[in-house]
């Protein structure tokens, strides 16, 4: 054998030993996809990349636009595509936080945000990734990241939130609740003052006590809808507790505020019929002018509920404003 075929030899000989290492790889790398495949099955987890440039976008394993419903024929694999099905309401601050990584302002790009889905529902989502090549001039080339699909965890989120500010019975504010939306009435520019109602149901705990909690449920729910129905739209309604119910109006027209508290009274005093029984409900009520200097709360509530009272001394079923009570 000559010189050149042992050469020629030992190449073929390394050109199988590399074939066979390639088989091998191929083989491993096709398992530890198939691996992640399956993991990623299980979490909801997509893994994705950019290429910046193009604007190109690829979905380990999925078709894009698969999270919000969109078959593969439906929706372009781009940023556009992706941008274009963001949120209207989240669209503007995502875009800023991606271009802000991308100026190489922020270390890595993450935001919480939702998209449309086909069917025109919302769905949450818990975006992170990062610039992983640039080109010779330092610009990005390449971005990868990860997105998942949170959706059943945000409603729960959002259900317990609202569990944690609503009466379970009446679906009303409570009374934490309405010391929030006060606050934020205060610091808006609208803001000029207002009258918090505070009411008591004279005598409830005696209907409960003669009748059961089922026929004082179906009245608070009654009682509810009469205050949603009289009420001016833009007012916040609460139910503090089991017989007491509160209620800003955003004027501070007396002339306003006493039709109102005499419509609620005029109203309830009809008897409506619950569980064949006729009942009508008597309340004495509270009102407390406040200016556009109050934001104190705790004060104007109190103050409101010291008119109440003066109500209650007096015979019940009528109401007082604060000013009145204290000037007598």
């Amino acid at each position: 054998m000559t010189e050149k075929d042992q050469i020629i030899e030992k190449l073929s000989d390394k050109i199988l030993l590399l074939t066979q290492e390639s088989v091998i790889i191929k083989g491993e790398n096709k398992k530890l996809n198939e691996s992640l495949s399956a993991a990623l099955d299980r979490t909801g987890l997509f893994i994705w990349e950019q290429h910046i440039p193009s604007g190109q976008l690829k979905i380990l394993d999925q078709a894009f636009g698969s999270m919000c419903g969109f078959e593969t024929n439906e929706i372009e694999s781009t940023v556009s595509s992706w941008k274009n099905n963001l949120h209207p309401d989240d669209k503007e601050k995502v875009i800023a936080a991606l271009e802000a990584h991308l100026a190489g302002i922020t270390p890595y790009f993450h935001m919480i945000y939702r998209m449309k889905h086909k069917t025109g529902d919302d769905v949450w989502v818990s975006d992170r990734g990062r610039v992983i090549e640039f080109d010779d001039n330092n610009n990005p080339l390449r971005m990868t990241g990860t997105h998942i699909d949170i959706t059943q965890e945000k409603l729960y989120e959002l259900e317990l939130a609202q569990y944690a500010n609503l009466d379970p019975l009446t679906n009303l504010l409570n009374r934490k609740a309405l010391q929030n939306n006060f606050k934020v009435y205060t610091n808006t520019s609208k803001y000029s003052g207002g009258g918090l109602f505070f009411i008591d149901l004279d005598d409830f705990k005696s209907i409960n006590d003669i009748y059961g909690h089922k026929v004082g449920d179906k009245l608070l729910l009654h009682v509810t809808s009469n205050f949603e129905a009289l009420a001016p739209t833009d007012a916040l309604i609460a139910r503090f507790g089991d017989d007491e119910f509160a209620i800003i109006c955003k004027t501070t027209n007396k002339l306003a505020l006493e039709s109102l508290a005499q419509s609620i009274l005029t109203t309830l005093a009809q008897p409506t019929e619950i569980e064949g029984i006729k009942i009508s409900i008597n309340l004495s009520i509270g009102i407390c002018v406040f200016e556009k200097n109050d934001k104190n709360f705790a004060t104007i509530y109190e103050r409101a509920d010291k008119a109440m009272y003066s109500v209650k001394r007096k015979g019940k079923n009528h109401y007082a404003f604060w000013d009145d009570y204290k000037e007598s």
